[in-house]
């Protein structure tokens, strides 16, 4: 095990693939091929806005990672490498946290202050990164292929397998590699989008459902999650099961390499809905563009599910790069949110828990904040993305 030990800087390979998929806009230029996360010890006054949130809020969320961690023996890491601790580390705070009555906001709030250390995170590029939004796209499908209801939604290929490359690699950090097999014990890449779309995956029985709108398909695939309204009054949520592996490419990123989506803000989840919409025949142009494919399964479970397998909290929960943040990790984040039905952004500063992972969150000062299922997440989710810090929590003994 490689714990943080002295604190300094920690050098880590940024991981290359990950659980869920990336939010719409992705115009950044990608990371670093190593990024480098340095923590420098912190005091909870230095937070901002830290004595007006309501702690007991996230006290859910975070006994959700509890019981994964719960699952780990005392010695076992936490976070690949170790640089979250060890379990038997965080059983204090999980237990402190167990004692707690609901909305108790002062007295989870002390439980914070007493149990972590807070860190403040920077990247190579410093302390400041990039902080996106996501959300759970609705979807409107019948179980038969009819009328309207023609875009499939897909069942994991039993040939479908994953590799994590951390257990073969030492400096993987996280790396996953998805592929399928030749028949031959050989892991060879999946097919891509537009083979998949023109019949790859043809007689295999995959389709779960059909949807109406390929543009909701694609938002599901990105979002990485669904809530699938059924014609027949049922509602059905899908989570991530896999994917193909193959180069994902944002559609606002192919657009603007187009030409197109030039005015301000029209690279957000409503002004790439808005050009799909203007635009109809274009679609398969554009998306097929991107190679990747996300694969689902109907969840036994009411919510969104995160690469943790724990279900997400809308505003307390958070997708990072699990090369440098480990699950069940509080972070305190500062940044701006878009305002609902109002033009431009507010501050905006929160605790949340590190509980998924996305194709497009690499580096060690990058986040997608998880926004819920309705329609104000939609439209917060769908705008968001700028400028923001975070602050790690983490427990007593960890990180000295």
């Amino acid at each position: 095990m490689r714990g943080l030990g002295v604190f300094g800087v920690l050098l880590i390979a940024a991981s290359a693939a990950a659980d869920t998929c990336p939010p719409p806009e992705d115009a950044e230029p990608p990371p670093p091929k190593h990024d480098q996360l340095k923590l420098t010890k912190a005091k909870f006054s230095d937070l901002p806005g830290w004595a007006a949130d309501k702690h007991a809020e996230v006290i859910g969320s975070f006994l959700r990672s509890c019981v994964k961690i719960g699952e780990l023996e005392d010695r076992e890491p936490v976070g690949h490498d170790g640089h979250g601790g060890t379990a038997k580390q965080w059983r204090k705070a999980c237990a402190a946290a167990l004692k707690l009555k609901a909305g108790d906001d002062a007295a989870a709030k002390a439980m914070f202050e007493s149990e972590f250390v807070p860190w403040v995170a920077a990247g190579k590029a410093g302390a400041e990164g990039k902080l996106t939004g996501y959300f759970v796209q609705e979807i409107r499908a019948s179980r038969k292929q009819k009328g309207k209801y023609k875009y499939p939604i897909y069942d994991r290929p039993k040939d479908l397998v994953m590799v994590d490359l951390s257990k073969h690699i030492p400096d993987a950090a996280g790396r996953r590699i998805w592929g399928r097999l030749d028949g031959k014990g050989n892991v060879i890449p999946f097919p891509t989008r537009k083979e998949i779309r023109t019949g790859a995956l043809a007689g295999q029985n995959l389709e779960i459902m059909y949807a109406d709108d390929p543009v909701d398909v694609l938002f599901a695939q990105i979002e990485g999650s669904a809530k699938a309204k059924m014609d027949d009054g049922t509602t059905v949520w899908l989570e991530f099961a896999g994917k193909n592996g193959r180069a994902y490419r944002g559609v606002g990123g192919v657009l603007k390499s187009m030409g197109q989506l030039t005015a301000p803000g029209s690279g957000t989840m409503q002004g790439i809905r808005k050009w799909f919409a203007d635009n109809p025949a274009k679609f398969d142009e554009v998306a097929d563009q991107s190679h990747s494919f996300v694969f689902f399964h109907e969840s036994q479970t009411t919510g969104a599910v995160g690469s943790q397998m724990v279900v997400l909290t809308a505003e307390r929960s958070m997708a990072i790069d699990r090369a440098f943040i480990a699950h069940g990790t509080p972070i305190w984040v500062q940044t701006r949110a878009p305002r609902v039905g109002k033009t431009g952004s507010e501050p905006w500063t929160k605790l949340l828990v590190a509980q998924d992972t996305g194709g497009g969150i690499l580096g060690a000062v990058r986040g997608d904040i998880y926004w819920g299922d309705d329609t104000a997440a939609a439209e917060k989710g769908g705008r968001m993305g700028g400028p923001g810090k975070y602050w790690l929590l983490l427990p007593k003994g960890v990180a000295k």
